[in-house]
């Protein structure tokens, strides 16, 4: 085996974890939740009612993004809030929606493109 080959065998396993990660981010309706949650927790019925969605479809997004690590979830008596915990999430779809926009014929006005996950207040 060359050297090439066993570097490839010895990153197989992070090549499938990154390959799983984008794969959770290939879904537009994840990319809109990171969207609405980029900022700020929010109540499942809140994010159903953001982005016009069913709420089977809403919360079966949330409940796979959960399971993977990028949302935090607690439960408020009977109520369920959803948060971004994993923030490079936000900032890689922020930088892949950034380089897309700049695109000789971009998918969005640039002028549209700052309300996109907005960044917090003081990072």
């Amino acid at each position: 085996m060359n050297d090439n080959a066993a570097e490839l065998q010895e990153l197989e396993g992070l090549f499938e974890k990154v390959s799983g990660y984008f794969s959770l981010l290939s879904e537009p309706m994840r990319l809109k939740i990171l969207h609405v949650l980029c900022n700020t927790e929010r109540s499942v019925g809140d994010i159903v009612q953001t982005l016009g969605a069913t709420q089977a479809n809403v919360s079966r997004h949330l409940n796979l993004m959960h399971r993977a690590g990028v949302l935090a979830r607690r439960k408020d008596g009977n109520l369920v809030y959803y948060s971004v915990c994993d923030a490079e999430a936000v900032q890689l779809c922020r930088t892949v929606s950034i380089n897309m926009a700049s695109a000789p014929e971009p998918a969005v006005k640039r002028t549209n493109l700052r309300r996109f996950m907005p960044a917090k207040t003081g990072t």
